[in-house]
């Protein structure tokens, strides 16, 4: 790290350690002192106070989501320090990272999604679907709980870097609920309504609906299908019911729907080398500048209808049965079907190929597809459905010394219908045609000889069973241990055939039948038993503090990759053992607050790697290897303080050093089917930092309460700062731009509850209101294609929210 880095470091270290000296929230006692109110979370499967959870986690409130205006996964990890969003696919299809613990493409989980306790449905193989927080989930909650470091033992197997739980509202005995619309820029528009009605004494429904639209802010510049991309428009409904049985028996249900259809998000074009693609890529560069298309937010895309659509479905019921006082029967029983839809162009080029005639002179020029997905409207990208059923036990025994808990997990997610991809590369197609499903309707031209059309239909399925159990046992009214065991058996079976179309190369141009097929049929299958475990030691030296110490092991099951050679189409899991120290401290007087921190260190072994290559068919993919060994280590911090009673401080930072230990990818000579003289490009590399898993992250917000008189209601400012280090998205020696630079975001809350004493709520919101370019993401592939392309973050966004209250 260079002097700057590590002054920075410095810098930001002080300035979350001394501000971050943190309240959730104040009430004024009868004495004139302020005191905390209490925040209750789940993190252990039962309802606890923050304070006393031995587990490094964030918390969110519905209000504060409100203020910070969090309505996607991304939002959400914008404020968590530890939290980063992978939105390589779209906001729909959002993946968390943790304390370095990424998804790669068509790997499980490393950080599990759960609404209401229940997983989220599993998606396919294909891309990036599902394991996530979709569009719709992010309204009328509870709370949000990021948790942070292996979850192996409650919550099993895939949660190595964490988990995220989405509390919603439950049905209350109050008749109540609220109307509320949001406008802002970029044409966006969302609308919330929620009615609780208490329809009698034993039976409350909760109903809620929420929608939303935004154009893009990708400006197309093609003049080819839609004007914009990133854009938002989804529908999410949700029902609720709690009917008391009897005293002791709840019975509560939750169905839940999601429809979101937008237009998707090809990728940016950073640089282009020379020599890439014949000087295709440089040329369609110096088009877009000399037209003046160049611009940060511009993109292009050559697919006239291009879709990135989710139809999510869930019902959940989840019955609790209070035996006695100590004992407890909960079963949790849910079901989901999801279907995605993608069709766009994967990298946004505008390449011209010139065409010859027979004396080698130019003659005009044909579009050239570089790579795109997603054309047949008869197959979805994936779909599937997702059944869970789990049974719980829970109790205090040993005159209330110990208490336990025990369970049986049972899930497995299957396809409803085959489903895959259909995709040209490197090649010119009239793409009307290709959307056939009969590929004799197609008809392209290979210029540059190098190209294809694959049609790729497949299936995967994956089953988990488990049985766990956790105590916490109190040695005396200061001490505590706590020791916990899971057992998991995980097995995943696939199925794909891959169809690759070639076709005539005709210099002079035209569109042409396929002149040829391969075909090949895999059908990988991988399974796997892992045990995990938490052994931890708390210690209370008063009921306002928490010093606690542990030692979790984390495991991500082994999967199968229907994109891979057959050689390479399985992978074993992974593990994580994580060593954690923290205290939890909160105080009371002229400065109420509390303030966590948690030191931690992860060794984690049989790392799931992912590496690109081209196949001797001509056609380039991933595939995943356990490649490697990497050392984690951090410091996260949170906390808030109440300096006056108008103004709170809130903080937190997170320091994350990762490095690579080990790194054993495949060494030749490769497989036959590896295509002669390619090497292989990985996404980090032996001595580099992990993807993704900047150095520093810093969240601060600063929010004070207006004077004005209470007859008025009560307006508040929030301005938050959120600091993001410079992180490293790739191996160094697959791209010279492999390194991300660090960016600041600005984001302004203006909120006045209770208009007038009425039940008005009116907010004004901005986010990166400096309206700061910076990368998400980043390809990798230079050093292969010659060209660098990725995902950008979003520009400034601003709106107003009007709430009404009954």
């Amino acid at each position: 790290m260079n002097k700057h880095s590590l002054y920075k470091s410095i810098l930001l270290a002080t300035s979350a350690l001394g501000a971050g000296l943190a309240i959730p929230a104040v009430a004024q006692e009868a004495s004139g002192m302020m005191a905390l109110e209490e925040i209750v979370v789940t993190a252990r499967r039962r309802e606890e106070r923050l304070q006393d959870v031995p587990i490094s986690m964030t918390v969110f409130n519905q209000e504060q989501m409100n203020k910070a205006n969090i309505v996607s996964a991304g939002d959400l990890a914008t404020y968590t320090p530890s939290l980063q969003a992978n939105q390589r696919f779209g906001t729909d299809a959002t993946t968390f990272a943790i304390r370095g613990f990424s998804q790669e493409l068509r790997t499980t989980s490393s950080v599990g999604v759960y609404f209401a306790e229940v997983i989220a449905p599993r998606g396919g193989n294909t891309s990036q679907s599902g394991d996530g927080a979709g569009p719709g989930d992010f309204f009328d909650l509870e709370n949000v709980q990021v948790l942070k470091g292996p979850q192996g033992t409650l919550f099993g197997r895939n949660t190595t870097g964490g988990a995220v739980l989405i509390s919603p509202k439950k049905p209350t005995e109050e008749l109540e609920g609220y109307a509320e619309v949001s406008g802002g820029n970029y044409d966006m528009w969302r609308g919330q309504g929620v009615v609780n009605v208490p329809v009698s004494d034993t039976f409350r429904m909760r109903l809620g609906i929420d929608s939303q639209q935004r154009d893009g802010y990708l400006n197309n510049i093609s003049n080819i299908g839609p004007s914009d991309f990133a854009d938002v428009d989804y529908t999410a409904f949700r029902g609720s019911a709690v009917w008391d049985i009897t005293d002791t028996l709840e019975n509560y249900t939750i169905l839940k729907y999601t429809d979101s259809q937008n237009n998707g998000s090809p990728g940016s074009i950073f640089v282009c080398g020379p020599a890439a693609f014949g000087g295709l890529c440089s040329a369609d560069l110096a088009g877009r500048e000399a037209a003046g298309n160049n611009g940060f937010h511009d993109v292009y895309s050559f697919v006239p209808e291009p879709t990135s659509e989710v139809e999510q479905g869930q019902i959940i019921n989840t019955t609790t049965w209070e035996v006695q006082d100590n004992l407890t029967i909960k079963n949790i029983l849910a079901y989901a079907e999801l279907e995605t839809n993608s069709r766009g162009a994967i990298y946004g080029t505008n390449w011209n190929f010139p065409l010859r005639n027979a004396s080698n002179q130019i003659i005009g020029t044909q579009p050239l597809l570089f790579q795109m997905v997603g054309l047949r409207d008869d197959r979805a990208t994936s779909d599937s459905q997702t059944f869970v059923e789990e049974i719980q036990v829970q109790g205090v025994s040993m005159d209330d010394r110990l208490t336990w808990q025990t369970g049986l997990y049972y899930e497995k997610s299957e396809p409803n219908n085959e489903y895959g991809a259909q995709s040209p590369s490197q090649i010119s197609c009239d793409i009307a045609t290709v959307s056939s499903p009969n590929p004799n309707d197609w008809r392209c031209n290979n210029l540059i000889g190098a190209g294809s059309v694959a049609n790729t239909p497949g299936e995967v399925e994956y089953e988990n069973k488990a049985i766990y159990a956790q105590g916490t046992y109190e040695f005396t009214e200061q001490w505590s241990g706590t020791l916990g065991l899971r057992y998991t058996d995980d097995e995943t079976t696939g199925w794909t055939q891959e169809d690759i179309y070639y076709f005539p190369r005709v210099a002079s141009g035209g569109y042409y039948p396929y002149a040829s097929k391969y075909t090949e049929v895999r059908e990988p299958e991988t399974s796997s038993e892992e045990p995990t475990w938490v052994v931890g030691v708390d210690y209370k030296p008063t009921d306002d503090m928490l010093v606690y110490g542990k030692y979790a092991r984390g495991y991500r099951q082994g999967s199968v990759n229907l994109a891979s050679i057959a050689e390479w189409d399985t992978h074993e899991p992974e593990q994580v053992d994580t060593y954690e120290i923290g205290a939890k401290t909160s105080f009371e007087g002229q400065f109420p607050g509390t303030f966590n921190v948690a030191y931690f260190y992860n060794d984690f072994q049989d790392q799931q790697v992912q590496f690109g290559y081209f196949r001797s068919t001509g056609v380039g993919t991933t595939s995943i290897i356990n490649a490697g060994a990497s050392t984690i280590w951090g410091l996260e911090a949170e906390g808030s303080v109440m300096l006056t009673d108008r103004l709170t401080l809130i903080a937190g930072y997170t320091y994350l050093d990762t490095e690579v230990d080990e790194l054993a990818i495949p060494a030749q000579p490769y497989p036959a089917s590896i295509a002669p003289g390619r090497s292989l490009s990985v996404t980090t590399a032996e001595g580099e930092p992990l993807s993704y898993s900047p150095e520093n992250k810093l969240v601060f917000t600063a929010s004070y309460l207006l004077p004005i008189d209470d007859t008025l209601g009560t307006m508040t400012a929030d301005v938050s700062y959120i600091f993001t280090d410079e992180m490293q998205a790739v191996s160094k020696a697959t791209s010279p731009y492999a390194t991300l630079d660090s960016y600041d975001l600005v984001n302004l809350n203006l909120n006045w509850a209770n208009v007038a004493g009425g039940p008005v709520d009116l907010a004004l919101f901005g986010t990166n209101v400096t309206d700061e370019e910076y990368i998400t993401f980043l390809t990798g592939n230079y050093n292969s294609t010659g060209m660098e392309s990725g995902q950008v973050g979003q520009p400034r966004m601003y709106g107003m929210r009007v709430k009404y209250n009954f």
